[in-house]
């Protein structure tokens, strides 16, 4: 899993590119959340365009940094969700708990 943030105004967006998995799931939430931690981010979206692979380990990273963000008030969205993770999203039932946009102009 190879990312990079970067910003669009008070938003910070972090481009994923690769796996979301047992193997890349953990270094990217120590990072992540180091950072939402050490920045005090307001606005954490993440580009899922070039995730190819998530399995239950991302589904987890994505529900703790939803938690972590929404409990101090804070906003966490998804980006540009591919069709095949959209499909895990909703055998979850998550498609309809976290915030999707399918453009960063939705971002606001």
């Amino acid at each position: 899993m190879e990312y990079k943030r970067r910003s669009k105004g008070d938003h910070t967006i972090y481009e994923l590119k690769g796996n979301l998995d047992i193997y890349s799931a953990p270094k990217v939430k120590k990072d992540i959340t180091m950072s939402i931690d050490k920045d005090r981010l307001k606005s954490v979206t993440l580009d899922m365009s070039s995730v190819s692979h998530m399995d239950s380990s991302g589904i987890a990273l994505l529900a703790n940094l939803h938690k972590k963000m929404k409990s101090t008030g804070n906003t966490f969205g998804l980006l540009s969700v591919t069709n095949d993770i959209m499909a895990i999203l909703r055998l979850s039932s998550l498609d309809t708990f976290f915030t999707i946009y399918s453009s960063e102009d939705e971002i606001k």
